[in-house]
């Protein structure tokens, strides 16, 4: 009997050694595309950001124009309507 709860503990290890393997495999494949996944996550993120300088040059030109809008009729691009509150809401 000692031999063959040695064969069987063997084989035992030997199937649970595989199977341990295939497990790591398997885990190191999905996090290599994980890991691809978020590198062109990164890339597209770095590609389509803007600077705060140029986002404070598009403010700075909308205030331009909003107010050239709000001075006269055809003064802008930006169409710009005239509107005044004569009274607040009762009720």
């Amino acid at each position: 009997m000692g031999k063959v709860g040695l064969g069987v503990a063997a084989g035992c290890a030997l199937v649970s050694c595989t199977l341990a393997a295939i497990l790591v495999s398997r885990r190191l494949k999905s996090r290599a595309r994980w890991n691809r996944a978020v590198s062109v996550l990164r890339e597209f993120e770095d590609e389509c950001s803007t600077s705060i300088g140029r986002l404070r040059q598009v403010v700075d030109a909308m205030a331009v124009e909003m107010h050239a809008g709000l001075a006269s009729e055809g003064g802008s691009k930006l169409k710009m309507l005239l509107t005044f509150v004569d009274t607040l809401p009762s009720g």
